[in-house]
């Protein structure tokens, strides 16, 4: 295979004009070719640009002649023989890729998930959606796929690691798009990532890994030496070599048991803010590449005494109630594959830094309570953004496409008094980058679960600093923020394991 670089091709180009292309800039016929990155370049006479592998006769001759023979590279570790246990908990991203890498090499996996499996999970959560009526253990936090599964499912990541292909093709062998390969910012969907997520469930357990779906882990098994041999759930207990911590970070439950048992945690700064929601129209009518038939997205950071900045864009979404706790509000936002409900939302979140609170876990509970107290109902506090501006209080310029209704709240009363001065100097600045951003749109809130309050300390080898064989990772532990960033962090977290394994086979 050849790779190409700085292939130009018009907007409204099809496959069939990218062959002629490549074929003319080859002048020879090629028999495939496929794309590895695709951006838009908007400068003058809008055009893609792309890189491509292509299949060609002769390929020696074209490499004589400067272009650059592609080599993919081997990612897949290689299977051994071991009678080890691996124990995962939690079952989104780091809990999936981590799962998938160790059973491959042949270790047993065991797979702990507090909520059920997708098509149930579906089902009670659009239940919630409709009706109000929360199951604390299936919802949008936990269940098969982890939180992501009711998103964008962004694939986008600022993180280089050669692993990203290995998550990619993955996706794309059970059933995503090979466009996720090239598109710049790159997403499946919530209704077709549970699809995928699904098959790869389905996979693992027709080859032999044991999964125990609604089964919660409620403490971990300890020997004298403070070292984890296995793991306590109300069915029974179960022995394990090593122990992957992938829980999100609304398992409070799981940080109250590893406080118990003096699992070394630190404080880290965390976020706070809302959703925003304007008309996707009025989006794509202010992006430079509008001129894309597609849903618009847009990523805004202001950098004040405080970073204040937009997260977890959904273009053509809905805002979300993602609570996991009875008589609390918390807000997300979730897109489907179309991404056509016509509303575009994005978090708008302030730092908050960890000296500002005692303990981050009961500081973000208290806030998601209040917000249920003033609203007395799972109806998300709102207001125009012109409004929480100028301190006042009038009827929406448009209904929020949160399904549970909304309560009129004067976000005013949210922040401090410098944290609310600093984000209406970030709203100021976001208008200017989009004019009309303020006046065309409104506030759902709150946002409290961008990132975990706590990080899990662990050591170079990825083990937690003070309880051997206990292997911290993805959001909940502190070390991801997405699909992406949880999934290398699952095979960061597999590759220690597979590297323990072989330093001790070469010491023996």
């Amino acid at each position: 295979m050849l790779l190409l670089n700085e292939i130009k091709i018009p907007i409204d180009a099809d496959e069939n004009d990218l062959k002629k292309i490549i074929e003319k800039k080859l002048k020879a016929p090629v028999r495939n070719y496929t794309i590895r990155k695709k951006s838009l370049d908007a400068r003058k006479e809008p055009h893609y640009v792309c890189s491509v592998l292509v299949d060609v006769d002769h390929e020696d001759r074209y490499v004589r002649k400067g272009y650059q023979k592609y080599i993919p590279e081997d990612l897949d570790p290689p299977c051994f023989d071991t009678d080890e246990t691996c124990v995962i908990i939690g079952y989104g991203p780091s809990g999936l890729f981590s799962a998938y890498r160790l059973h491959s090499v042949g270790y047993k996996v065991i797979v702990f998930e507090k909520g059920k499996r997708i098509e149930e999970r579906v089902r009670d959560v659009e239940c919630f959606f409709k009706t109000g009526k929360l199951d604390s253990a299936s919802n949008v936090q936990f269940g098969e796929g982890g939180a992501g599964t009711f998103s964008d499912a962004k694939l986008t990541t600022r993180i280089k690691d050669r692993y990203i292909d290995y998550i990619l093709d993955l996706f794309i062998r059970f059933g995503a798009s090979d466009r996720i390969r090239y598109e710049n910012h790159a997403h499946i969907g919530t209704d077709e990532i549970r699809k995928i997520i699904s098959k790869i469930t389905d996979h693992l357990i027709s080859e032999g890994v044991e999964f125990h779906f609604s089964e919660p882990v409620i403490d971990l098994l300890m020997n004298d030496v403070h070292e984890a041999i296995g793991v306590k759930t109300a069915k029974g207990a179960y022995p394990a070599d090593h122990i992957l911590l992938g829980v999100g970070h609304s398992a409070q439950d799981t940080y109250e048991m590893l406080r118990k048992r003096n699992v070394t945690m630190e404080k880290k700064d965390i976020a706070l803010g809302f959703r925003v929601e304007h008309p996707q129209s009025f989006i794509d009518e202010r992006q430079t590449n509008a001129i894309v038939k597609e849903a618009n997205e847009y990523f805004l950071r202001y950098k004040g005494e405080k970073g204040v900045y937009s997260f977890c864009m959904c273009p053509g979404g809905i805002v979300i109630p993602a609570m996991s706790d009875e008589n609390s509000i918390v807000t997300n936002g979730m897109s489907y594959a179309a991404r056509d409900s016509g509303f575009a939302n994005s978090a708008i979140l302030i730092q908050i830094f960890k000296e500002e609170f005692d303990d981050g876990l009961e500081y973000l509970r208290s806030i998601e309570r209040k917000a249920y107290d003033y609203s007395h109902s799972y109806q998300a506090l709102a207001q125009n953004i012109k409004d929480f501006m100028n301190h006042e209080l009038h009827p929406l310029i448009f209904a929020s496409t949160y399904p549970l209704g909304t309560v009129l709240y004067d976000f005013n009363r949210f922040f401090q008094e410098k944290d609310l001065e600093i984000l209406k100097e970030a709203f100021c600045d976001f208008d200017r980058k989009i004019p009309g951003f303020i006046e065309k749109g409104i506030i759902v809130g709150p946002e409290t679960r961008s990132s975990s309050p706590i990080r899990i300390s662990r050591d170079e080898n990825c083990q937690s600093v003070n309880t051997k064989n206990l292997y911290p990772m993805g959001e909940g532990a502190g070390y991801g923020g997405g699909i992406m960033s949880c999934a290398l962090d699952g095979i960061r977290i597999a590759n220690a394991i597979l590297w323990k394994h072989e330093k001790i086979q070469s010491d023996r």
